[in-house]
């Protein structure tokens, strides 16, 4: 291995952006350190218990030698947490091998065969995401684990599998302790320290090895995580930044200042539109051709998100500009049929309404385009439904006609067009809102402005979709007549 694939093994790979993500990581590790810091201390102060009680045979000179520096060694890093708040990155090392000390000194004062304590400062250091770091403590973990298999000999309870058989015949006087009885036979303990190495340590440490490798692929594969979800995380922010920006730009596509024509007193307007996603398809628009003549349209487009709102802004635009260029709304629809089927590779249509309103007369000249049929409510009367001819999808097929249809607002008549979204919202039971129930909430008060019968039709589809999930655009545009007092 090359040097600069040595440190590189060593380094965290972070950048301005990534190195929060990793400080908080590691802040939120040496929490998790402390916990089993202070796990670890009540087990040391059982085992001094225990001890003291006489459970485990070791001498008790001893044990309050261990279990005192074991108590040392746990209290500094406790102390450095709490006064740094754990907001230190070199904290890990006091944590870990801390951890370590007293892990080795339980391993030789509870018996050799607890060798699952002595991982755990392997695997808790694979929290923190650093391969270099687990394998630090990985070497001082194996190096312990052998300092504290052999301690364990002369100080840790007994077993004498790895001490060497007495001659044969030899007698064994039992005396007060086991130990004193081994002691006796004049067995050198540095004998059973090789044997314990040979039999005990080295098996070990071959599942030992295992351990270290699973801990080192676990932070390798945690540091790449992290990497990984912090550019999902920020192309999902730039993303959401993007469809904000394209949300303002579609909103203002469409007229949303309101009142829309201050000075105009023979008809009030009002539309709104509420997309399911931050961009829709639907869309509205209303503008004065000339002074005599108000166009209005409502339309969907097929899909939903990016695409129908980019198929919506081309298609709004060619509406607009081929309406002010005159013509009956059939003609208009027949010219922006043919131009967008000329390049629709995305197969994508929009159903339209498009009014052209006589503001002297109240004349409404119209083409349905396969949309919703409008709905009319006459002076002093209630909101119906008008089913209007309909006409083909534009987009759908090239060289259709669209047929042209006329009806007439008097003074005191209002108009109420939408999108399917206002219809097909459905609640939790999964029934549709419908015809029904859209025209008995424009009916809760006929009189009222554009905008606040707007405003009922969309708190009663509100309080019946609930909890319900949207999937629709919801479009709606409310004209009212007042005539023309130099009539």
């Amino acid at each position: 291995m090359s040097d600069k694939k040595f440190s590189s093994f060593f380094k965290i790979y972070e950048s301005k952006d990534t190195k929060a993500i990793f400080e908080q990581n590691e802040y939120e590790s040496n929490r998790l350190s402390l916990i089993v810091i202070i796990a670890c201390a009540v087990i040391l102060a059982v085992s001094w218990l225990l001890n003291f009680f006489g459970v485990f045979q070791i001498s008790k000179l001893r044990m309050n030698l261990l279990a005192g520096q074991g108590v040392i060694e746990l209290i500094i890093p406790i102390v450095l947490y709490f006064v740094f708040k754990g907001r230190k990155r070199w904290l890990k090392y006091a944590m870990v091998i801390a951890l370590l000390l007293v892990c080795a000194r339980l391993f030789s004062i509870l018996n050799h065969n607890v060798v699952l304590i002595m991982i755990l400062p392997v695997l808790l250091s694979s929290r923190y995401f650093s391969k270099g770091f687990t394998l630090q403590i990985s070497i001082l973990s194996v190096a312990f684990l052998a300092i504290a298999s052999i301690s364990t000999i002369f100080y840790g309870l007994i077993d004498l599998n790895f001490y060497p058989s007495p001659p044969s015949g030899t007698s064994i006087v039992v005396l007060g302790t086991l130990r004193q009885s081994v002691a006796a036979l004049g067995i050198d303990p540095w004998a059973a320290a090789g044997k314990m190495m040979l039999h005990g340590f080295l098996p070990r440490l071959l599942v030992f090895l295992i351990i270290i490798m699973i801990s080192i692929l676990i932070a390798d594969r945690g540091h790449v995580m992290v990497l990984k979800q912090d550019a999902v995380s920020r192309a999902s922010a730039n993303v959401k930044a993007e469809l904000d920006t394209a949300t303002k730009i579609q909103n203002s596509m469409v007229p949303n200042i309101f009142p829309a024509f201050p000075d105009r007193k023979e008809f009030d307007i009002y539309a709104a539109m509420y997309t399911a996603k931050e961009v829709g398809g639907d869309f509205y628009d209303f503008f004065l051709i000339d002074e005599d003549h108000l166009a209005m349209v409502i339309a969907d487009v097929s899909g939903k998100g990016v695409p129908a709102a980019l198929f919506m802004m081309a298609s709004k635009i060619l509406i607009n500009d081929r309406t002010l260029m005159g013509g009956t709304p059939g003609e208009i629809l027949e010219f922006v049929n043919t131009r967008i089927c000329r390049n629709n590779t995305a197969e994508m249509f929009v159903t339209v309404w498009l009014g052209i309103l006589d503001i002297r007369t109240g004349k409404v000249q119209a083409a349905n385009a396969g949309h919703e049929y409008p709905a009319i409510r006459r002076s002093g009367g209630e909101f119906e439904v008008l089913v209007d001819k309909h006409s083909f999808v534009v987009g759908g097929m090239e060289g259709m006609k669209y047929k042209d249809y006329e009806f007439t607002l008097k003074k005191g008549d209002a108009l109420f067009l939408y999108t399917d979204g206002i219809t097909e919202a459905h609640n939790p039971a999964d029934e549709l809102f419908g015809e029904d129930r859209m025209t008995e909430a424009l009916n809760l008060d006929t009189e009222i402005a554009p905008d606040e019968t707007i405003a009922n039709v969309k708190a009663a589809i509100d309080e019946f979709v609930g909890d319900a999930e949207r999937f629709d655009d919801l479009t709606m545009l409310c004209l009212k007549y007042f005539g023309n007092d130099k009539d």
